[in-house]
């Protein structure tokens, strides 16, 4: 038997014994434990749909402050910036002219009175002579008509002094409302002209407004009305403030796409005009959603969410729509039916169709 044909026998049972060996090994091994997991029951439940948006504060009542005399400034008695209260003087314009005028008024009212009297008096003294016929009746009339005219004069006389006083008293302009008073727009020896020239602004502090906007996809179907919960926070703020809608704009900016809003907030916790707050903003109520564990969902390459639910003592790979968080939950708005399993553990281990086994179930409800 030649050398080459032995090496052949050889070879092919060297071959034979390899391939028995790898057969057996492969008969002998172990199958892959199911994996073990935990799952939560699916309950449907009703769970509120809100936004958050950027807003920015601003003053609820910014009142501009005008004079309602004409005249030069004298003096401005505020600080520019400080919190002033309804009625303290914030301009002096110069008062001269018009205590000229108040004085001129109050000395022809006391004219007035004295006309009055004397005619009070010869209206009694031809009354007396008229009973005894003493006097015609023309000379009675005529005095009488005279007391009631110089009581109409009196009243005149100090309809113009009360007028006078009043003019005089606005060469003092005073705060309209409590607040924040503004920069001065004028300097002293300005020439004002009454409701005219602009003197400054005064802002309300305790109460503000957040500006904010809406697109219609943001809106998301529902509707705003004035009871529309919302809310405003920012860094410096302890808690959320809760506030009302005042302001819904019932056009579209066609430069953004979105809607004007505004809500009015205490002015708590620091709060000022010009700042920027996030705005959270309930629309409505999302009913027969269900929350789950954000652990236990997978955003997969696409964009898409999906979970994994127990079926069969396998792991079903199941897409589902999600909507906001809410706690360490996320609300999920598709995909879903009440009674589901969902595994909310090992989610790494996991691919579809793979072999579970629920350790337990905690039968715990997605309802809050």
């Amino acid at each position: 038997m030649n050398k080459f044909f032995r090496c052949g026998i050889f070879g092919a049972v060297l071959l034979s014994m390899v391939l028995s060996g790898c057969q057996e090994e492969k008969k002998t091994a172990p199958k892959a434990k199911p994996i073990p997991v935990h799952t939560l029951a699916a309950v449907p439940s009703n769970q509120p749909y809100w936004v958050e948006v950027f807003g920015q504060t601003e003053g609820n009542e910014a009142v501009l402050v005008y004079p309602q005399v004409t005249g030069p400034i004298l003096e401005r008695v505020y600080r520019e910036g400080q919190a002033v209260k309804k009625g303290e003087p914030l301009f002096i314009i110069d008062p001269a002219p018009f205590e000229a005028v108040y004085e001129s008024a109050a000395a022809a009212a006391q004219q007035a009175q004295a006309n009055l009297k004397q005619a009070q008096r010869e209206a009694k003294r031809y009354t007396e002579l008229h009973k005894v016929k003493a006097v015609s009746s023309k000379e009675y009339t005529d005095a009488v008509s005279s007391y009631e005219v110089s009581k109409a004069n009196l009243q005149a006389a100090l309809a113009k002094e009360k007028e006078a006083k009043i003019t005089l008293g606005y060469t003092t302009v005073k705060a309209p409302v409590d607040g924040v008073a503004g920069r001065s727009l004028v300097n002293p020896g300005t020439l004002v002209q009454a409701n005219s020239t602009q003197l400054t602004d005064i802002t309300q502090e305790d109460v503000l407004k957040a500006r904010f906007s809406l697109s219609d996809s943001q809106l998301h179907g529902y509707e705003i009305n004035e009871n529309s919960p919302v809310f405003v926070f920012n860094d410096k703020l302890k808690e959320p403030v809760e506030g009302k809608i005042n302001f819904t704009s019932i056009q579209v900016d066609p430069k953004t796409g979105t809607r004007s809003l505004s809500a009015e907030i205490p002015s708590v916790g620091g709060l000022l005009p010009g700042q920027y707050v996030t705005v959270r903003l309930t629309l409505g109520m999302q009913n027969g959603v269900f929350l789950i564990p954000q652990k236990a969902i997978r955003q997969l390459s696409d964009g898409t969410y999906s979970v994994y639910l127990l079926k069969d003592n396998k792991a079903r790979a199941t897409p589902i729509t999600v909507g906001k968080w809410s706690g360490k939950d996320w609300i999920v708005t598709e995909g879903l039916k009440a009674g589901d399993e969902v595994i909310i553990d090992n989610i790494q281990r996991l691919k579809d169709k793979a072999a579970v086994n629920k350790v337990s179930d905690n039968n715990a409800s997605g309802k809050k």
